[in-house]
């Protein structure tokens, strides 16, 4: 099981993505950037620690 703070590095990650897709000049660059933030949030979901 991994842990909470393996989760916090996952989601810094995904806002830098979307900090990136903000930023992204063509579309496709853009909608890049968003699934890789999603994929991030994915992986935190399933390293934090559930009660």
């Amino acid at each position: 099981m991994m842990s909470e703070e393996e989760a916090d590095r996952y989601r810094t990650e995904a806002e830098e993505c979307r900090r990136l897709a903000e930023k992204a000049i063509k579309q496709s660059d853009k909608e890049a950037w968003l699934r890789l933030a999603a994929d991030w949030l994915k992986l935190a979901e399933g390293a934090a620690p559930h009660c």
